[in-house]
């Protein structure tokens, strides 16, 4: 299910979510499921390693033991407490009317922060942080090296504009490690990247890369079917996917990052069964307040569901 489908029906709580879902596109593709509780011990749904083997009439099967493989999640509020003083209303100003206006644009700005979370929220740097993409993705490629891919040799690889050999080789070096890493991650859901780097493919190969409007009036990006999320610029200017990744000598890098969801399968996320909620609007001494809150415990449940190609140059 996504955050939308779970979340509350209440006009603020709609007006929110659909601000969220607007700046920040992930929510469109990442999967939660909702239960009761601060956690989660959740089975694995693909650690068991299948195979076919053969055999004669005087033979048998090999035994094969089937251990399970749990994925824990742990519960971290997120949230706000958007307020409105009562000056406004006593200057002639419509509470309800002032409040909701300040309720998106609230929600426009937190969209774009809870995008950034979604990617660098670390439980080791913060205990109330869950931990985010970039941080899943660390721990995944600790035991197993291919959940990171490096493009091109060992100082990365640079993609050039235009038209000449030298140019169309890194082009095309990029759009097949990119179709590699779809692929490592057993058929991604969603690549996520920076803006420039999404117009830049969809530049250089436009066949298989387009930018497209989404359903907010937002845009949003695709590559060989697969929809990719422009990483834009946070509330402060600064970009969520810097070029400032060092691979080899190289200290102007990127990464793209991609995922499969679903509900409690694969990389999926614990709620509450109210989702987002936005809390009814109460006078609290001179200020009137909404209270915006949800949890969320960021997982995966299985062993090849996230990825990052790493060490991309933009020349």
């Amino acid at each position: 299910m996504l955050l939308y489908q779970i979340s509350g029906g209440d006009k603020p709580t709609q007006d929110v979510v659909t601000q969220l879902r607007k700046y920040c596109p992930i929510l469109g593709y990442l999967h939660f499921f909702a239960q009761d509780g601060s956690s989660a011990h959740e089975r694995f749904a693909d650690n068991i390693d299948g195979t076919f083997d053969t055999r004669s009439t005087a033979t048998s099967f090999d035994s094969q033991t089937l251990t399970p493989v749990w994925g824990d999640f742990v519960l971290k509020a997120y949230g706000k407490t958007v307020s409105l003083d009562t000056l406004i209303e006593e200057q002639g100003f419509t509470v309800a009317s002032e409040m909701a206006i300040k309720l998106l644009s609230w929600a426009e700005n937190a969209g774009r922060s809870l995008q950034a979370r979604l990617l660098d929220d670390n439980t080791t740097n913060n205990a109330e942080q869950t931990n985010g993409l970039k941080r899943l993705v660390a721990l995944a490629t600790a035991t197993d090296a291919t959940r990171t891919l490096t493009a091109g040799g060992e100082n990365g690889l640079q993609v050039l504009t235009g038209n000449d050999n030298t140019a169309r080789k890194s082009q095309q070096a990029l759009v097949e490690n990119l179709k590699n890493l779809v692929a490592n991650v057993g058929g991604a859901n969603c690549l996520l990247m920076d803006f420039a780097l999404l117009s830049r493919l969809s530049t250089v190969a436009s066949d298989i890369c387009q930018i497209k409007m989404s359903e907010f009036g937002t845009q949003i990006g695709e590559f060989v079917g697969v929809p990719v999320v422009p990483l834009w610029n946070k509330f402060d200017g600064s970009p969520i996917m810097p070029w400032t990744e060092t691979v080899g000598t190289s200290a102007d890098c990127g990464s793209v990052y991609a995922f499969r969801s679903d509900t409690k399968a694969h990389l999926t996320a614990m709620t509450t069964k109210v989702g987002l909620k936005v809390y009814p609007m109460q006078l609290v001494t001179d200020k009137y307040q909404h209270l915006i809150q949800f949890q969320m415990g960021l997982g995966t449940l299985s062993s090849q569901c996230i990825g990052r190609l790493a060490g991309i140059r933009l020349g």
